[in-house]
């Protein structure tokens, strides 16, 4: 509960309404995150004692003169508007000036709104240069839109970090104090071989499926035209350059050959891949920058979206909205990929290794050798006490020497 001051009658402590402290609150929510972090329990205090007695709510005037204070001071660490649309449009690192502004940002519950607000012109563009056909752009853009919408949601904590370790992080020969947030060698977190390739397996199947129900069932695909085209009965035919969307014919055979391709190619490189993970996987060297756990939720909550959006795009493709091809495309790289990922979830259920990384599982199966030293990964960190009168960052012994590292 806050406090008022102490009484002058009683010498007792005088507490604040919780209402006009939630009322307090809520207005010093105008002033940027980290100020309020600093100075807002002071601040709280002080409008408490200004605040009439028995006051369950802020008064309008004081209200107001927070709101006015906190956009004030908002727009005075606010970066100049081509630095700040460079950032936001592109992701162009921020000046150091403006380094704690970007934390704010980037901290901020709707960050992830707003990189989707920002980068949205994306959406608008693609759809209309890859296809001259005004019809067909439009169907893609609504599937784009809906991608990109989705995307906000994936693996927001990911987001976050990358995002700080870009803009917020303290670069080699800068000047920094305690509590700087500097880039620092941390462990890498990968999944277990039994997550990573149960979830694998049914990402890929899925796109499989899409892929062979799009190519049996599809109404029209893109066909590749050197003359003038001709309406024919019943059928009409649009011209967008040289690609004509029209009646599948023979390309169905051509896309059902290109899966059919993809799993004989798919079922030699499993036998291979098969052959080497039960020849190498006991061979195995320590990890010790690495921590090894299931899928994440976030990892998950990526494939099931990516599944559906898959599945989507098949199913207009099958109903007529979007021709064939994407979803052909797609399910050949799964078909390809999916024979080895079942072979090697079926070898990596008879290892009882809690150690083992889905990551492992690949290196072995695509190299044919031991998985190689894996390297720290850089993170952020509070830089610590006892530096009165702050260091120099140096880089960083390993890794990309453009983040920093503690002395």
């Amino acid at each position: 509960m806050a406090v008022r001051g102490e009484s002058s009658a009683r010498g007792a402590v005088d507490p604040v309404e919780p209402d006009l402290a939630r009322s307090i609150r809520s207005w010093m929510r105008a002033y940027p995150r980290r100020w309020r972090a600093e100075r807002g329990e002071e601040m709280s205090g002080l409008v408490a004692d200004l605040a009439p007695p028995g006051a369950r709510r802020l008064g309008a005037r004081a209200a107001l003169d927070l709101l006015r204070g906190g956009w004030a001071t908002r727009w005075r660490e606010h970066p100049p508007l081509h630095n700040w649309l460079l950032y936001r449009m592109f992701d162009k690192r921020i000046p150091v000036a403006y380094r704690a502004w970007a934390l704010d940002d980037i901290d901020g519950y709707w960050f992830q709104v707003r990189q989707f607000v920002g980068s949205a012109w994306i959406v608008l563009v693609n759809p209309f240069l890859w296809s001259r056909d005004p019809q067909a752009a439009r169907g893609w853009w609504g599937f784009f839109a809906v991608v990109f919408v989705g995307t906000m949601f994936i693996m927001p904590e990911k987001r976050r970090r990358t995002a700080r370790l870009k803009h917020v992080a303290a670069r080699p020969g800068e000047l920094v104090f305690e509590g700087a947030l500097v880039a620092q060698d941390g462990p890498r977190n990968r999944a277990t071989a039994r997550s990573a390739l149960t979830w694998t397996v049914s990402f890929l199947g899925t796109v499989a499926v899409a892929g062979v129900v799009s190519a049996a069932f599809a109404p029209s695909a893109l066909i590749l035209v050197s003359g003038p085209i001709i309406s024919g009965p019943g059928e009409t035919y649009t011209v967008t350059g040289d690609l004509v969307a029209g009646p599948v014919g023979g390309g169905r055979i051509v896309a059902l050959a290109v899966l059919a391709g993809a799993v004989g190619v798919g079922v030699l490189c499993a036998a291979v891949a098969r052959r080497r993970l039960r020849r190498l996987l006991g061979h195995r060297i320590a990890q010790p920058e690495r921590v090894v756990r299931p899928v994440s939720r976030e990892g998950k909550r990526t494939a099931i979206f990516w599944s559906t959006m898959i599945a989507a795009l098949a199913w207009a493709e099958v109903s007529g909205r979007f021709v064939l091809g994407t979803s052909v495309a797609l399910g050949a790289v799964a078909l390809l990929m999916l024979p080895g990922a079942v072979a090697a979830l079926v070898v990596t259920r008879r290892v009882d290794s809690p150690e083992l990384a889905g990551k492992d599982v690949w290196w072995i199966a695509a190299h044919g050798r031991v998985p190689e030293l894996e390297r720290p990964v850089a993170d952020l960190w509070s830089m610590p006490g006892g530096y009165p009168e702050g260091v120099v960052v140096q880089p960083r012994p390993l890794g990309d020497p453009s983040y920093p590292a503690l002395p």
